[in-house]
């Protein structure tokens, strides 16, 4: 993860079921019809593979607490015709427009997000003959950068002249990637 304690989870299998997120045996489920992440999905057939993608957020402290999650993603990766690496970053749950932003007077964090977020989800544009890893990168939503919190805890006339620069980021979104899971051909 970027510094949260969010917890990915991520399978892919030729069957895994449309309604797994809302199985109790979720995840026994999925390591007995799919590999997880860091795993060789071997080809066996030419239809697409399904994934498994599931994180929970970070619940944080009573004095730090944790950030709504605001999307889940799949990355693919692959290498077109001519051996260019390609890669496609594809929202599969929660909503990467949900309005979560931050009050940069204050760092506080305004809107809605998700302390879980699950989906499976089929690659449409698969291609048995193409060598292809995914991964899951789970997105929070928007909070402070360490720098605009310690802007903040200055007093105005002792803040360095960053305090105030376009060029430097006051906002961060905070992720957790899983490792790939990794087509080959049969």
């Amino acid at each position: 993860t970027s510094g949260p304690r969010i917890q990915p989870r991520f399978f892919g299998g030729w069957e895994l079921p449309k309604d797994l997120c809302s199985d109790p045996a979720m995840v026994s489920k999925a390591y007995a019809i799919g590999v997880p992440m860091g795993a060789d999905l071997p080809g066996k057939s030419s239809s697409s593979p399904s994934f498994l993608v599931s994180a929970a957020a970070d619940a944080g402290s009573a004095d730090f607490p944790g950030m709504p999650l605001q999307q889940l993603q799949v990355i693919k990766g692959w290498y077109d015709d001519n051996g260019d690496h390609q890669q496609r970053v594809i929202t599969v749950a929660g909503d990467a427009n949900n309005g979560a932003t931050v009050n940069l007077d204050t760092c506080a964090p305004q809107g809605e997000g998700f302390a879980q977020l699950c989906s499976v989800w089929q690659d449409p544009e698969f291609d048995a003959e193409q060598r292809a890893g995914y991964y899951l990168r789970a997105v929070e939503n928007p909070s402070c950068r360490y720098s605009a919190w310690q802007c903040l805890e200055l007093p105005e006339s002792e803040r360095p002249a960053d305090c105030d620069s376009a060029q430097v980021p006051k906002l961060i979104q905070e992720r957790a990637w899983s490792s790939p899971i990794w087509y080959t051909p049969s």
